[in-house]
């Protein structure tokens, strides 16, 4: 096991120095990562595919019942595209899983979380211009074959526009049309509450093998229905929803809580959604935030501050985020998000 040009920390600021890993052949790998965008199954899929691992996907808030259940005597445990900004509980419980962690991601990180998993020895690769799918075909390209950049595209195309140098490489090793056509059709699917676990899991397998999501049944016939169905799902999306100060306020509904979030941008005036489900979690309302330019601020560290002042946890990216909150948060948690995209806010 080789790591090359290792990532360094500095006081506040996490340094991105690329490094490359090379995992024996023959080690005990398992990958988490997360189960809702193409993202987090193309990282999956390509730890899978460089290492012939066994994986778990979940979504943010099933990270300690997944490591509850991580199998013993592991050399390497891969932590992709789940957010563990402010989970010193979790970080925690990291080194103790395997003989090396390795924790791949591109969403924000505040100080105190970088310098913990400095403490804990946390191999760390971290970025928030490349999204985690071209983060981790960078550091296993060595024992990736070639077509396997096609999976970072899907990543690429799907996930908040990154303006990384890796990102432009990989665009540029692959065929924009045909990854944006095999990368949005995946999406599509993700985003159905058909697509069960399984599904999920059926199709990280099948990607780290090289299939085209086209060729995949399972995403080409949710992909399809979820098709159909987009125009009517956003037109009740828009009707129950409820505008406070330029934000778009609406229950879940079949699709995603991201691609909700997302559906409804454009109604008129509006610079900011947050869509909730109350259902999933028995005691937590899981939110979905998403954001234009005009909204003025960065909303994952809004989520950060606002999710964490009501006994919560959220973080994303500028434009793109999510947390928990308790239930008997959610209508303070509106009413902070709300006050804080107003218009009369100082911007960041």
């Amino acid at each position: 096991m080789l790591i090359e040009r290792h990532t360094r920390f500095s006081t506040g600021n996490l340094v991105s120095t690329m490094f490359r890993v090379n995992i024996r052949s023959g080690s005990r790998v398992f990958c988490i990562s997360h189960r809702d965008d193409p993202d987090g199954l193309a990282s999956a899929a390509l730890v899978r595919c460089a290492t012939h691992c066994r994986f778990a996907l979940i979504s943010y808030e099933d990270m300690e019942g997944a490591l509850a259940n991580v199998p013993h005597g592991l050399d390497w445990l891969v932590v992709t595209d789940l957010g563990l900004s402010e989970r010193r509980e979790t970080i925690l419980q990291l080194p103790a899983m395997a003989r090396h962690v390795l924790y791949v991601d591109h969403h924000l990180l505040s100080t105190k979380t970088k310098l913990l998993l400095r403490r804990m020895r946390i191999n760390v690769c971290h970025s928030l211009k490349d999204c985690t799918s071209v983060l981790v075909w960078d550091l296993l390209r060595n024992r990736l074959p070639q077509g396997a950049v096609n999976l970072a595209a899907y990543g690429a195309v799907t996930d908040p526009a990154g303006s990384g140098g890796l990102t432009r490489e990989v665009l540029l090793r692959t065929s924009w049309n045909l990854d944006a056509y095999e990368g949005h059709m995946l999406a599509l699917a993700l985003s159905s509450d058909r697509c069960t676990t399984s599904i999920r899991e059926t199709i990280v397998r099948k990607l780290a093998l090289l299939q085209l999501p086209h060729r995949i049944n399972a995403v080409r016939s949710l992909a399809e229905q979820q098709a159909r169905n987009m125009a009517k799902i956003q037109k009740q999306l828009r009707e129950r929803a409820q505008v406070r100060g330029g934000v778009a306020i609406a229950r879940a509904g079949r699709f995603a809580l991201g691609t909700s979030a997302e559906l409804l941008l454009g109604i008129p005036n509006v610079v900011a959604t947050v869509v909730y489900d109350s259902q999933r979690l028995p005691s937590e309302t899981r939110l979905s935030v998403r954001g234009t330019n005009e909204c003025g601020r960065h909303l994952g560290r809004l989520m950060l501050k606002i999710t964490g002042r009501l006994g919560g946890s959220g973080g994303g990216h500028e434009l793109a985020a999510g947390g928990i909150v308790p239930n008997t948060r959610l209508k303070e948690f509106m009413r902070l998000f709300a006050k804080e995209i107003g218009p009369n806010r100082k911007r960041n």
